[in-house]
């Protein structure tokens, strides 16, 4: 009689979470660091996490898998986005953390004494070339891109490195706020290349967290502007860059966020956490984490183990304004 060789299901740990500290509190705290040992909770093996929220009531604040993501997916999704990621850019407002001149554009000069002064941002601000006012909203510099499909900033600021600006012009005689990114336009086989990976994102996103990827599928298939087979619009690719706390502001509400990582080389930390309910997640390649991105989070400090290392992190979702651009619109 032959024996039932059934492999063994890997238990998943459930943790459910009260808050640390109040909304108020996490408010002041925006674009601040947390480190490592903020966390009670330090998560590397696979997890359920829920929140507790003032009435008793129990979300999903994330999911947590390992090894699922195929590794030469990741070795292809490195080879393809790393140059992009590396791109820097100033106009990450929270995540960058707050201003600070060491860490803005070299050509700015003292802010504390020009433009109008914001905790992420400067309206304008004086060259150190020309000694001239720019009238250009901007803030600290971190190396992250978007690939995809976006929408028009809230200042209508569109950045010329992200944005193509063939799409810019034909969205704006339309009056329509979608538009292919730079890389999907421009960079055809890289973006041909990463599909794979982006699907086995959405694989476990529909896998793990099904009813969330339902509601975000069914709306992402509304509009043209989605990657195609997902439930995605966008996915946004960061360099080793350990983002200050912030919310994910313009992304579907009722979705969920989906964020694995790359890497070349060794390093340590660079942890996904959640401080206001104490909890953070090694997220290493391969990986994949589902996360309410609309709760407060940010990175533990990154260090590095080799003189060459590269985290490559990857966030997909759907943006908002992607359901205003209706199929058929060309």
């Amino acid at each position: 009689m032959k024996k039932n060789k059934s492999k063994k299901t890997k238990k998943i740990r459930k943790i459910i979470l009260k808050p640390l500290f109040t909304d108020d509190k996490m408010d002041k705290k925006e674009g601040h660091y947390f480190s490592i040992n903020h966390y009670n909770h330090i998560i590397k093996e696979n997890c359920d996490a829920y929140r507790v929220d003032n009435d008793g009531n129990l979300h999903l604040l994330l999911k947590f898998r390992k090894n699922v993501i195929p590794k030469k997916e990741c070795k292809i999704g490195m080879i393809s986005l790393k140059k992009a990621a590396m791109k820097k850019h100033d106009n990450r407002g929270a995540p960058a953390g707050l201003l600070d001149p060491k860490k803005m554009a070299n050509y700015v000069n003292d802010i504390k004494l020009h433009g109008k002064k914001e905790k992420f941002r400067i309206d304008g601000y004086y060259s150190k070339k020309t000694k001239k006012f720019v009238n250009n909203s901007m803030g600290n510099i971190s190396q992250s891109n978007i690939i995809g499909y976006f929408d028009k900033s809230r200042n209508n600021n569109i950045s010329k490195a992200s944005i193509s600006k063939a799409s810019i012009s034909k969205a704006t005689k339309k009056n329509v706020p979608c538009r292919e990114t730079a890389f999907t336009r421009d960079e055809v086989e890289k973006w041909k290349n990463v599909q794979p990976l982006l699907k086995s994102i959405d694989k476990q996103f529909k896998k793990i967290i099904p009813d969330r990827h339902k509601i975000q599928y069914d709306t992402a298939q509304k509009t043209p502007y989605n990657i195609k087979g997902t439930a995605f619009s966008t996915v946004t690719i960061n360099y080793n860059f350990r983002t200050a706390l912030h919310k994910d502001k313009g992304d579907f509400e009722r979705g969920f966020g989906n964020l694995v990582v790359l890497e070349e080389g060794k390093y340590g930390g660079g942890y996904t956490g959640f401080p206001q309910y104490g909890i953070c997640v090694d997220v290493r390649e391969g990986d994949f984490l589902g996360m309410d991105v609309h709760q407060y989070h940010c990175n533990t400090k990154i260090s590095p183990k080799t003189k060459d290392y590269t985290r490559l992190s990857l966030v997909a979702y759907l943006r908002n304004k992607m359901i205003k651009c209706k199929k058929g619109y060309k």
